[in-house]
């Protein structure tokens, strides 16, 4: 499940479309996050008290049974530059992440004799 937050800043579909295009695809390439939770949230942060650019950031919240509290964030000036850098690190999580899951379970497998059963 995907859902996208918007915080101090306007709720728009465009923004939604850009961020679900970009992510549905890595969601995909693993199954397993098919019953976790995806939350992203979408921030900018204007100050008005010091003049300069706005600053974009994007968050990743993975919550479920596999991959637990999975969690990151990306800021940029340019809300597109923030969403590309959030995608390919959230892709290296996810990879990372069920690797070592994979290994561990091997590992598990492996100590117990059930791998070979």
């Amino acid at each position: 499940m995907l859902k996208i937050v918007f915080k101090n800043l306007e709720p728009s579909q465009l923004a939604r479309d850009i961020v679900k295009e970009k992510i549905e695809p890595v969601i995909e390439k693993f199954p397993s996050l098919a019953d976790h939770k995806v939350t992203l949230t979408l921030e900018m942060e204007n100050s008005p008290n010091q003049a300069g650019p706005d600053l974009f950031t994007v968050s990743s919240m993975v919550t479920g049974k596999t991959f637990k509290n999975l969690k990151m964030k990306k800021s940029s000036q340019n809300f597109y530059i923030a969403t590309a850098e959030l995608v390919d690190g959230f892709n290296e999580l996810l990879s990372s992440e069920s690797d070592r899951l994979f290994k561990n379970n091997r590992k598990s497998k492996l100590t117990t004799g059930e791998f070979y059963e």
